[in-house]
């Protein structure tokens, strides 16, 4: 039934009615909440508004309020932390820890007196002081627990032994280091796996002193067994092994090398140096076995040649066939050939001796077509009998008395220091009781030469008998600039022996 016009007109007036009593009714309420608000809310007072201010950053105007509390209020310790931070904001720093000072003795809850404890510790630590933040956590050590200041000591003691490492005090800085990783449950993850290797590099530091310059080496054996026993690290352990092979404890050099080697096998230096003392001890399986793990990874004809050598000592004929065809392929010279054709007529005649005529005939066909090779090549088959005999007949005392029999320089990946090592025979047909070499590091980019080394070869105490092999390892002591083309010149007595390249590693 539809309303009539007197009725909708009323109930319009109605509906209209209803909603301003609603906001009147709000209105009052709201009037009501603000009172309630206005008389109820803490009354501002003049250390709320000096608070206020130096939260703001406007200290300056919050101290003479706070300076005024503190001369009013002696004995109200809520004045002192706030005055504290004011001062260090206004960069007053010697009346800041007075006022601190004053807080501490107030014995103040931890909570209230923590922040500006650790505003003045890092204030201390920026400006590189940390005996004065060690003290001042160790003042407010009765405020808290024992561990409400642990996460930030632990900090400041790594930052401190920082410090200590780039002022060369590494002594402190192991004892920092050790401070700092006794709090360390409460620093991150990656920070706690930081500090065994800070240790470690301390360790190494000190061991690299002692060895150098107090020429004590078993000082530096013994600090460089602490570096090991903090973290297991491959430089620590190649450290080690060189002052053990220098001192003539090679087991022990092998020992260390070798667990190089099996966590990281890419690391071809400390192969190198491994190899070398297991032949100089005629371990000849073992430097097998590491010499085919040097030749997958690093394919050289010095390589191939030593580990040919390596096979013929333990009458591997098979193997060194392969590295010498190996070494053939990477340099095919009339040398490496002649070497290889040597080899498998040795290895037929061996064959024929045991009446295995058939691999016999295979291995002298295989020795008949590299002699072709050799002929195609205008060398003379067989020249190298008695190259070694006629080497030293040729020798005279006014020349040189040892042969460059291998050579290898290489520059590491991200290093800037070039390395090397060649080794020598001793060709004169006696010992040789005093004979020092050079090796010169020249920078063909700049035609500059960039670092020298002597190289001790034989001494009266220690001499080189004849028709023997020595190793002599060398680096330059001056950094160069990775993107220019080196050599290394070896010298006798000034005059010119031989140039080899440094081959860059990638």
């Amino acid at each position: 039934m539809q309303a009539t016009p007197t009725e909708q007109k009323d109930n319009a007036t109605k509906g209209g009615s209803n909603l301003l009593k609603t906001l009147v009714l709000v209105l009052i309420l709201c009037c009501f909440a603000g009172a309630a608000y206005f008389f109820s809310r803490p009354q501002e007072t003049p250390l709320t508004r000096a608070i206020k201010l130096v939260r703001e950053g406007k200290a300056a105007f919050a101290l003479p309020m706070l300076e005024e509390l503190s001369r009013e209020q002696p004995d109200n310790g809520e004045v002192y932390p706030w005055l504290a931070r004011g001062y260090l904001a206004s960069q007053r720093y010697a009346e800041g820890r007075t006022a601190l000072d004053t807080a501490l003795r107030l014995n103040l809850s931890a909570e209230k007196i923590k922040p500006v404890i650790i505003d003045f510790a890092d204030y201390y630590q920026r400006r590189g002081d940390f005996e004065e933040a060690e003290k001042l956590f160790h003042s407010a050590a009765r405020i808290g627990p024992p561990k409400l200041f642990e996460a930030e000591r632990a900090k400041m003691y790594l930052d401190w032994a920082d410090q200590n490492t780039n002022e060369n005090k590494l002594e402190e800085a192991i004892h920092h280091l050790q401070l700092g990783e006794s709090l360390s449950g409460s620093l991150d993850e990656a920070t706690m796996k930081a500090i065994p290797h800070k240790l470690s590099d301390c360790y190494r530091r000190l061991a690299a002193v002692a060895e150098t310059q107090n020429q004590d080496d078993p000082a530096a054996i013994k600090l460089l067994e602490k570096s090991l026993s903090v973290c297991d690290e491959p430089l620590t352990r190649r450290a080690l092994a060189a002052i053990y092979a220098r001192t003539g404890n090679p087991e022990k050099a092998i020992e260390n090398y070798e667990a190089v080697c099996n966590n990281d096998p890419n690391n071809l230096e400390v192969r190198h140096h491994l190899i070398e003392l297991l032949l100089e001890r005629k371990e000849f399986d073992k430097a097998q076995t590491a010499l085919i793990g040097l030749t997958d990874k690093e394919k050289s004809v010095e390589n191939f040649e030593l580990l040919a050598d390596v096979n013929l000592k333990l009458s591997n004929y098979a193997g060194a066939v392969r590295a010498l065809e190996e070494a053939s392929i990477l340099r095919p010279t009339p040398e490496l050939l002649t070497k290889l054709r040597t080899t498998l007529v040795n290895w037929s005649n061996m064959l024929i001796s045991e009446k295995k005529l058939q691999e016999a005939t295979a291995v002298k066909g295989h020795a008949e077509r590299v002699a072709e090779q050799l002929a195609m090549m205008g060398a003379p088959v067989g020249a190298d009998k008695n190259a070694g005999k006629d080497e030293e007949k040729a020798w005279n005392p006014g020349s040189t008395p040892v042969s460059i029999v291998f050579s290898r320089n290489w520059l590491a990946k991200d290093s800037l220091t070039p390395e090397g090592k060649i080794k020598i025979r001793n060709i004169t047909g006696m010992p040789i009781e005093d004979l020092n070499l050079t090796a010169v590091f020249f920078d063909n980019t700049t035609r500059k030469k960039n670092g020298m080394v002597v190289l001790p070869v034989a001494s009266p105490a220690r001499p080189f008998p004849p028709g023997e092999d020595r190793w002599l390892y060398f680096s330059c002591p001056h950094t160069v600039r990775a993107d220019h083309q080196l050599a290394v010149v070896i010298l006798w007595q000034g005059r010119f022996l031989k140039e080899f390249p440094v081959t860059k590693q990638r």
